[in-house]
């Protein structure tokens, strides 16, 4: 275990690995201030964690810096009882261009491939997809949620657990709520990626720097059914989305609010915010990082 403080503005981490399948995935343990774990302590698991404190650890030299945010959250005079379970994704390391790929199967809820209509599109995502291999709220729940609790000799449930991501880290984060709710209270997500991706673009994510992602109709729908089917789920918990109006993010808008007219229809508490002029990038994911924080973890609407 190796402690980290000198790169942070507050607070400091733990950084470690666990084996997951055949992919070591790197875990950063984040204390914004040196506490003794009690029935007050609120954890966070966060997706993407490589993005979240360094600009170095990431594929695209991008970070959200979520120290600066509980920075000021302090300033303001939160009491940070909390940890952060920070869990890098699959993400496209330098040199290891398969990688994306690999993130976008992992962070994509299998469970919604069930509402495609019969086709290649819902073949292309079974096979390449829908393997167990691949289940990233499994290897949540099997492997990191008892490695948590055995290193910090406490219980990770409802009553003190949440999950936060961004994209599909995002779209990730409510699907492991939705299989897993006894074991979560609140979930942020920020720009959700609710538009997925046509299987063409998917295949060509190895071979180019970037992709120009236009939206699948169908993995929307597919997406939207598979959330109303499971409303059921989400009762008492704390819900946070957002998203901008610029690039990638632009195509959230229309698709959030038909998320929105469903989770309203099931009587789900949530809040969804729309930031104009944000873009799908890291500095503005980090930004909206500490007021969603606030709204989730330290707020009584």
């Amino acid at each position: 275990m190796n402690f980290i403080s000198a790169e942070l503005s507050y607070g400091f981490i733990e950084k470690t690995s666990l084996l997951n399948q055949d992919n070591e995935r790197i875990i950063q343990i984040y204390y914004p201030k040196i506490i003794e774990i009690n029935d007050d302590t609120k954890f966070i698991i966060i997706n993407d964690g490589e993005e979240l404190f360094s600009e170095s650890d990431s594929w695209h030299g991008g970070a959200w810096n979520i120290d600066d945010s509980f920075l000021e959250l302090a300033k303001q005079g939160i009491d940070l009882n909390l940890v952060v379970i920070a869990i890098n994704s699959a993400k496209r390391n330098k040199g290891k261009i398969i990688d994306e790929t690999r993130r976008y199967a992992e962070y994509f809820p299998n469970e919604s491939i069930a509402f495609f209509e019969k086709g290649f599109k819902k073949n292309t995502y079974s096979y390449f997809i829908d393997r167990d291999k691949l289940n990233y709220p499994k290897f949540l729940i099997e492997n990191v949620i008892p490695f948590v609790e055995a290193k910090l000799n406490i219980e990770l449930n409802q009553s003190n657990l949440g999950i936060i991501g961004a994209s599909m880290g995002a779209l990730s984060a409510l699907n492991t709520v939705i299989e897993y709710p006894e074991y979560f209270g609140f979930l942020g997500c920020i720009s959700t990626h609710w538009v997925g991706i046509m299987p063409s673009e998917y295949l060509l994510i190895p071979f180019r720097e970037e992709v120009l992602i236009s939206g699948d109709k169908e993995t929307t729908v597919a997406i939207q059914k598979y959330i109303k089917t499971n409303l059921a789920k989400l009762k008492n918990k704390k819900i946070y989305f957002d998203h901008g109006t610029v690039g990638l993010d632009s195509l959230y808008g229309y698709p959030q609010k038909e998320i929105d007219e469903i989770l309203r229809s099931g009587e789900i508490i949530f809040q969804t915010k729309s930031f104009p002029g944000h873009d799908h990038e890291t500095n503005f994911f980090g930004e909206r990082f500490g007021p969603m924080v606030r709204y989730l973890i330290y707020s009584d609407n």
